[in-house]
């Protein structure tokens, strides 16, 4: 007798096993998507401070768009002719240090500037000493004195927390500096230096009966070493800093005049996962403390990518729109466009389309950065012919105005006309 085959309730149900596995890092990706660039920066700041098997390629960011790249500038803001897009005179110095360098060597005693260029040299891409300065000093046949004379100049003239020998130790400075500021309670550097890994294990009663305070100041504490402090020090030159602009989705212009989006994914920020499995010791725990902090890993990348795919899918439809516009910067070419008609073109729900777009920057092919949200609405061109109107007409009413508008295809209701022209009235 022949069996009969699954129900249809259990087809479904195993039909959507694959989504339903898939489910949460969906949910996790749609919610990085409502994020600014800022904000994932910050985001995968904090994950290569606590996760051992996310590095950062060695290099520094791009001085023209931020890119992580490993020496000069990226290939975008060289340009063809091989000069930065976005800064006057030659290619920035590879070196992020040269700056550093510069203050430095005026600050050291002259006998020790020698000293100086090699303690630089152990200085990591995050700002760290790679080695303690009695290394430096065996290493290089200094004396030590002359390693800490290089280190106090170093540190003299630099960020909070530079040219320290370990990531507990910058995170303590800079809280000092909070505290020096009135920014933070003077417990915070003890609170860094003695229990960082009591408070990453989850320890809090263990914090509170040590240091003797509140459970609700400690974890004050935790969230502002969380939010204030960071596990780098910014070596950047203050021109490098502010040649690079704040934006989300980036738009160039193609040799042949058309136009390319692009949007910061996991490679733009020189995210790479290690293989720490070598010297990892037999033990299930310690093969279960690997697989976690490699799944935490790539779910990070795997979140940073959808967004930038669901952005680029997004900005693409709309930039094919509002081409005229973004050829010409002439409102009058601006194309009536709805986040929802952008969401059913391309398959994706109309909210989807909205949470991507809210508070996202847009840096156009000139280099302005503007809200990415320009490229959507429907009164830009009216207003543009609204202007145009009143300028011709001169004091017509508002009726007369819509009239003239609805001949020229716009139409508009008599309010929203007014409306407009209070706005614009504001505006000159």
């Amino acid at each position: 007798m022949a069996t009969e085959g699954p129900g249809p309730g259990l087809q479904l149900q195993a039909g959507l096993q694959p989504e339903l596995r898939a489910l949460p890092g969906l949910l996790r990706a749609l919610g990085m998507l409502a994020m600014t660039h800022a904000e994932v920066q910050l985001a995968t700041e904090r994950a290569l401070a606590d996760n051992p098997v996310l590095e950062r390629a060695e290099g520094h960011p791009c001085p023209g768009c931020g890119r992580h790249v490993a020496s000069g500038t990226c290939f975008r803001c060289r340009g063809q002719s091989g000069v930065s897009q976005f800064r006057d005179g030659p290619e920035p110095a590879v070196n992020p240090f040269a700056s550093l360098e510069a203050d430095a060597g005026v600050e050291v005693h002259p006998d020790c500037r020698h000293a100086l260029d090699l303690v630089l040299a152990h200085l990591t891409s995050r700002g760290l000493l790679d080695c303690e300065p009695e290394q430096i000093a065996r290493q290089h046949g200094l004396r030590p004195d002359q390693v800490y004379e290089a280190l106090r100049a170093i540190r003299a003239v630099g960020p909070p927390g530079i040219a320290s020998t370990s990531v507990v130790e910058l995170l303590a400075i800079q809280a000092e500096t909070l505290v020096d500021a009135g920014e933070a309670p003077d417990w915070l550097p003890h609170l860094v230096r003695a229990h960082l890994s009591d408070l990453a294990a989850g320890s809090t009663a263990v914090v509170v009966r040590a240091m003797g305070l509140p459970e609700e100041q400690v974890l004050a504490g935790l969230a502002m070493v969380r939010e204030r402090l960071r596990p780098f020090v910014a070596v950047d030159t203050g021109a490098t800093a502010a040649g690079v602009p704040t934006a989300d989705v980036f738009l160039y212009r193609r040799p042949d005049g058309s136009l390319e989006v692009e949007v910061p994914a996991s490679a733009w920020f020189g995210l790479q996962i290690v293989d720490l499995s070598a010297g990892l010791p037999a033990a299930s725990g310690a093969k279960q403390w690997l697989t976690d902090h490699e799944l935490a890993a790539r779910r990070l990348l795997y979140q940073i990518d959808r967004r930038a795919g669901a952005l680029l899918r997004i900005t693409e439809c709309a930039v094919a729109h509002q081409k005229d516009f973004l050829d010409h910067g002439d409102a009058g070419r601006h194309h009536p466009l709805t986040r929802t008609a952008v969401a059913q073109e391309i398959g994706l729900h109309p909210s989807t389309v909205s949470r991507a777009v809210s508070g996202k920057r847009l840096r156009l092919p000139s280099g302005t950065v503007t809200d990415l949200a320009c490229l959507f609405g429907k009164g830009m061109a009216a207003r543009a012919a609204l202007q145009e109107s009143i300028a011709a007409a001169g004091a017509a009413s508002d009726e007369q105005l819509r009239a003239e508008l609805a001949r020229s295809g716009f139409v508009i209701a008599r309010r929203t006309v007014n409306k407009y022209r209070r706005s614009l009235q504001l505006d000159s």
